[in-house]
């Protein structure tokens, strides 16, 4: 379903709606529809026969396409869980299919840690995370809710439950997995996408400046990374003009356009931080024709190693949202 197009029936389906608000929009959103249809207007014949096959546990699922992404972004977490056969990961991504060290596989979906409860708390990082070493001090505010499909409610209960601290002007936002967050917490890098269209300005860290969209990286789980006032008087911002920011985009989307193949901006060359709107998936763009569009949303993106410290160092909140499901999941070897 395109979001500003209108579902094609006279009648939109209860799984979709469940997602949409009362005006049955979904405004950090474009694209909704099961896994399927999505993989079906990719062209990949071969997920589309996996989620058919009763051998593979790849669920039909609505998923959620946020501004700025590409229709073949479900398939990370797909990765993660461990449910995408290898071969079909590798025709989607262009890289070589990762290697699968058994034949049986068990995959356990990582748990918030037990010492975040549904009220604001500060906790050490490094007694939720043991190899956590991003921050000295390194105590950050921590609050646990559960997922609801619906964006609004969703964030009004977050904002229910923070309270004050959500309510500074300076604050930027990243949603991830668990174990995206172990990660970074581990090193705080970028963790590059096999997919360019999803990092449309390039490599870096990215922030948005709204909770409402960084929700839709959190998935049906996953936590929220909040950042306030980071150092952008001692590094260097480069906000590119609008012209700049098409060409930019373009650039990084590898988009069939002359403004794409422009010189790269000297400001470029020295900037710590870039920031600028996340494009928006016009029928045109995402056919591959037509100048990116700008969103409502913008973005904070960290793409120097100062840039990142500076980010890491201002890492003033995580919110978990909490899986809607969990347990174990067993699979067949994929053939």
């Amino acid at each position: 379903m395109d979001i500003q197009d209108g579902y094609p029936e006279d009648e939109i389906p209860a799984d979709i709606q469940e997602w949409l608000d009362e005006n049955g929009q979904r405004k950090t959103a474009q694209i909704i529809g099961p896994l399927r249809s999505l993989a079906w207007l990719e062209g990949l014949d071969e997920l589309v026969q996996a989620i058919d096959h009763p051998a593979y546990v790849i669920e039909d699922e609505i998923e959620v396409i946020p501004f700025g992404t590409g229709l073949l972004w479900p398939l990370d977490r797909r990765v993660e869980e461990g449910t995408v056969p290898p071969t079909i990961w590798a025709k989607a991504s262009g890289n070589n299919p990762p290697v699968i060290s058994s034949p049986l596989v068990t995959t356990v979906p990582t748990a918030v840690p037990a010492a975040i409860k549904g009220k604001l708390e500060t906790h050490s990082l490094r007694d939720l995370y043991p190899a956590s070493r991003i921050k000295a001090p390194d105590h950050v505010k921590c609050v646990k809710i559960q997922f609801d499909k619906n964006l609004n409610r969703l964030e009004a209960n977050i904002r229910k439950l923070v309270g004050d601290a959500l309510e500074s002007e300076n604050l930027w936002f990243r949603g991830l997995t668990l174990t995206a967050l172990e990660s970074i917490l581990a090193f705080f890098i970028p963790e590059r996408s096999s997919q360019n269209a999803e990092n449309e300005f390039g490599p870096g860290f990215y922030t948005a400046d709204t909770l409402c969209y960084a929700l839709e990286y959190a998935r049906i789980g996953g936590a929220i990374m909040v950042f306030k006032d980071p150092d952008l008087l001692h590094t260097k911002l480069w906000e590119p003009d609008s012209q700049s920011w098409s060409a930019w985009v373009a650039r990084w989307k590898h988009l069939p356009l002359e403004i794409a193949r422009q010189p790269i901006p000297a400001e470029y060359g020295t900037a710590d931080f870039m920031k600028g709107a996340i494009s928006s998936r016009g029928q045109n763009v995402q056919a591959g024709r037509g100048v990116p569009a700008p969103s409502e949303n913008v973005q904070l993106v960290a793409c120097s190693y100062k840039g990142c410290k500076a980010l890491s160092d201002s890492l003033d909140m995580i919110i978990f949202i909490e899986r809607a499901q969990g347990g174990w999941l067993v699979r067949e070897p994929f053939m």
